[in-house]
Order: structure tokens, then sequence, then C-alpha cells
């Protein structure tokens, strides 16, 4: 019960976190109206893990290491310490990546406690590149879409532009799919290894109630303030217009939705923040905040050792229990 606790209490952040970000990205594109752009994110991560599948939950909770022989005390110290760390950087308003935080605290319990042998390297392996070539994709993927549409919208009219524009329905519900696929899946990972932890050596399998509960869980943090950090990632970063946003949203979406389809998880706000200065790159380059970009950048990299530190206290405290 106690990982479930903090599985729901981690997700509810990530409404704050990740749910903002994708609720002012709907909302920077000014087309879809904020309370329609709320429901269809809510609707359609709900609707992510049944159309994509539960990959990046199999590749969290049993990728990294085997917790049915490991135990739940190790699993519950590393979910803790990851939900400090992304607690302590919401409340200083630092932007940071879940999915960092998460496998670098399982990482650190283990090594402190078990040794490097019983981590999943290839599983780790797996995450980090899904992670930072997320960033690369996004960037590159928007950088050629806001190209491309800037170049098939030249000859449009302003009626017919204004008609296009409304394919940000479209991108704001493949962000949503996307994000209920990946985002959400890493505490439904959790949930379902701590269920397998507790049968003691039984396959690992992902109940239909830890869907509900992550998801529902996530919606609650969205409605209550999900807009908070994401206006770092929003219009700080760069001055959005409807065609900016459209590229960015379905840079973010396409990148997103192949890495859910591999199983690799990624940070919906990593791949949408790169996304947003690709098209910021090719748009209007001296226009990009470049100072808060290296912000995000150096926050995202702190994050790795702050989970790293946070999972081996709390392994060890785990363990002195």
């Amino acid at each position: 019960m106690a990982i479930v606790a903090c599985a729901l209490a981690f997700n509810v952040v990530a409404g704050f976190n990740d749910g903002g970000n994708l609720l002012a990205s709907a909302a920077a594109g000014r087309i879809v109206p904020l309370p329609v752009a709320l429901v269809m994110i809510v609707g359609f991560a709900f609707a992510g893990p049944f159309v994509f599948g539960t990959a990046v939950a199999e590749t969290l909770g049993a990728g990294i290491a085997d917790y049915s022989s490991l135990g739940m005390p190790l699993l519950l110290a590393a979910v803790v310490a990851s939900l400090s760390v992304v607690m302590l950087a919401y409340l200083a308003r630092v932007p940071t990546t879940m999915s960092v935080a998460l496998v670098s605290a399982m990482v650190g319990s283990l090594l402190v406690t078990r040794g490097p042998e019983v981590v999943h390297w290839g599983g780790v392996s797996k995450v980090l590149i899904s992670l930072f070539g997320s960033g690369l994709a996004g960037f590159a993927i928007g950088a050629l879409a806001f190209a491309a549409l800037r170049f098939l919208l030249r000859p449009a009219t302003r009626h017919s532009g204004e008609q296009i524009m409304r394919l940000q329905y479209g991108t704001v519900a493949v962000q949503a799919l996307g994000y209920g696929a990946n985002d959400a899946e890493k505490m439904i990972g959790m949930m379902a290894a701590a269920g397998t932890a507790h049968a003691a050596g039984g396959a690992f399998t992902v109940p239909v109630w830890a869907i509900i509960a992550a998801l529902a869980a996530f919606a609650v943090g969205l409605t209550l303030g999900g807009m908070r950090v994401a206006k770092t990632v929003g219009g700080k970063l760069f001055a959005i217009r409807p065609v900016h946003a459209l590229a960015y949203q379905a840079a973010a979406g396409a990148t997103v939705f192949a890495a859910s389809l591999l199983g690799g998880p990624l940070s919906t706000t990593e791949t949408t923040a790169s996304a947003i200065v690709g098209v910021g790159a090719v748009a209007r380059t001296r226009r990009v905040h470049w100072l808060v970009v290296g912000r995000i950048v150096a926050a995202w990299l702190i994050t790795a050792p702050a989970g790293l530190a946070a999972g081996a206290i709390a392994g060890l405290i785990a363990r002195w229990i």
C-alpha cells in the first residue's frame, strides 16, 4: 500500500508538471480553448495505455531490476527517493525530468544495498538512449515540421490557414495519447512491480486498476495546478504563434508516440521543450531565449546525481529498517 500511495502522489505531481506542460502547449496555439484542452488531455491520456499498450511500464517495472526477488522495501525506497527529488524541483520551480529522477533513484538504491550485479544495465541504457534521443529527435523534428509547414502555408489564404490550424485538436490528442502510454506508465510500472514482488516471484503483469489509479492521480494534479511549471517551458522559451504550436505539438507527439511503441521511457516536458526550441531555431533564432534553455538543460543534468544520492540514502534507510 505504501508503494501505491507514493506512486499516486508522484503522478499528482506529474499532473502539475507534465500535465501543465501539455496544457500550456495546447493553450499556446490559441486554437483549442483551455477547458476543451483540459478535457482532451485527461481523456486521451486515459486511453493511451489501452491504445498503445504498456511497454513502458514493463521496461521500468521489470527492465531495471528483478524486484520479485529483491523485494518491496528497495522498490519503495526508489519511489520515495524519486518523489522527493521531483517534489523539491517542483517547489523550487525548476523543470526536471521524472524519468531520470526515477531511474537514477532505482539505480542508487540498488548499488548501495545489493551491488551493480543486480542492475539490468541493458534496461538502464535503453532508458538513457530514449531520454536523450528524444530531446535530439524533438529538436530535429520540430525544426523540420515548422520548415515544411511554413513552405506549405505560403500559398494559403487566411481562411484556409485558419482551417489548417484546427489540426491542433489532433496534435493535442496525439500528445495526450503519447503521455498516457509513456510518462504515466512510470508509476504504473512501479505498482505492477510491487504486485509482482508481493507475489514472491510471480510473472510481471500490469493490472487495469493500476492504470486507472495512476491516470486519475494525474488528472487530479493537472486540475489543481498544472500551469505553474509549464510557464517556464512555454512562452519563456520562444514567443509562440499558432503555426509554431502546430509544428512543435506534432513533433513532440510523434516522438513520444514512437518511443511508447518501443517501450522507451522519456520526458514529455523535455521532448516538448526540445521541439519548441527546434521550431524557434528555424522561425526566429535570435528570439529564442537561450539562457532559459540553458537553465532547463542544467536542471535536467542535475536530476541524475540528485536521484542517485536520494536513492542511495533511501536504500540504506530501507536496509537498516
